[in-house]
This record gives C-alpha cells, sequence and structure tokens, in this order.
C-alpha cells in the first residue's frame, strides 16, 4: 500500500487483535501493540512477560488510501480513529508516536494506562529524559498513584504513565 505511511490508532473489537496483525504482516504492514512487562510466578520461578497494556488498540502503520482500504476490509472487526464531523482517519505525528513507542516497548515493569487522553495529562512541567530506559521520551511531570511520573500521551487516544523516574535524568523543555 504506497504512498507516504503515517501510523493510525484502530480500535479492535471481539479479540481480534491477533489475527488482523498477521493479517496485515502477511501484506507487508507494520503493526505495533503497547505492552508492559508482567511479573509472573510458575513452576520454573519468576518470570516476566509482555502483554497488552491497551486491549483492543492497535497502531497501524500505512498511507491514507492503504489505511482506508484496511478500514473497509475489516470494518467489522476495527474502526480506525478519525476526526469526529467527517470521519477521516487521523494520522498521529511521527514524534508522538515514536515517543509513545519508546515508553511502552521499554523494559519497565512499572507503566500505567490511565484511559483516553484528557487535559489533565497535558499540564505540569513539559520534560525530556535524558538517560535510561526512557531515554529522548518527552511529556508531563504529574504526581499520580503518590508519586511523580512521567504522562505521555497519543493525542485524543491513550495516556500512559511511567514509573519514577529519577530527576537528574529529566530536563526541562
Amino acid at each position: 500500500m504506497g504512498g507516504y505511511r503515517q501510523w493510525y490508532a484502530a480500535k479492535v473489537f471481539y479479540n481480534k487483535v491477533n489475527p488482523i496483525v498477521n493479517s496485515l504482516m502477511n501484506k507487508g504492514v507494520e503493526t505495533y501493540i503497547p505492552t508492559f512487562m508482567e511479573e509472573t510466578y510458575g513452576p520454573d520461578g519468576l518470570k516476566y512477560v509482555r502483554k497488552p497494556l491497551i486491549n483492543s488498540l492497535l497502531f497501524i502503520c500505512s498511507s491514507s488510501e492503504g489505511i482506508r482500504k484496511i478500514g473497509k476490509e475489516f470494518s467489522e472487526e476495527l474502526r480506525i480513529y478519525g476526526d469526529g464531523p467527517t470521519f477521516l482517519p487521523t494520522a498521529i505525528p511521527d514524534k508522538e508516536m515514536e515517543i509513545f513507542r519508546i515508553v511502552t516497548s521499554a523494559p519497565d515493569k512499572g507503566l500505567k494506562y490511565l484511559g483516553a487522553d484528557l487535559p489533565e495529562y497535558h499540564t505540569g512541567q513539559r520534560v525530556r529524559v535524558t538517560d535510561g530506559v526512557f531515554k529522548g521520551a518527552e511529556g508531563y511531570i504529574k504526581r499520580i498513584f503518590n508519586d511523580r511520573r512521567l504522562i505521555v500521551t497519543v493525542e485524543g487516544i491513550a495516556a500512559v504513565a511511567t514509573s519514577f523516574i529519577h530527576p537528574s535524568f529529566l530536563e526541562k523543555i
């Protein structure tokens, strides 16, 4: 699906994320599922397992023409996030998606999904992480769960909070 490729978000229904991802991968379409690390205890002891952070959320990298085709092909299984009045698919800015991917793919077990992106997640001191597993991420510092955490959002779609980041790893922007 040629043309300039951008990221789009899709809400997936009926627990069909994996079949849709497999189908899109077979067509050469890049996808991304935000995940977190979970500790599990079993007969072999402690293990860390990656699990989906946000159920039913799938990011798809495609051209605007390609995303419309994907929306039609999987019309029963997913809905592409779009703007309200026209329902045209809304592309996610590259930098916003890059920062979201840094945070949701880091090997950190303290990551928390906060829900939909709300105005309250865009207040406070804006910072950039200069070191550690979240290096390069940008967002707002906010007190959540009795700790100061970095809030990273995909506008209008989702907000996540990291675990505590030491102030020496933060620079104001």
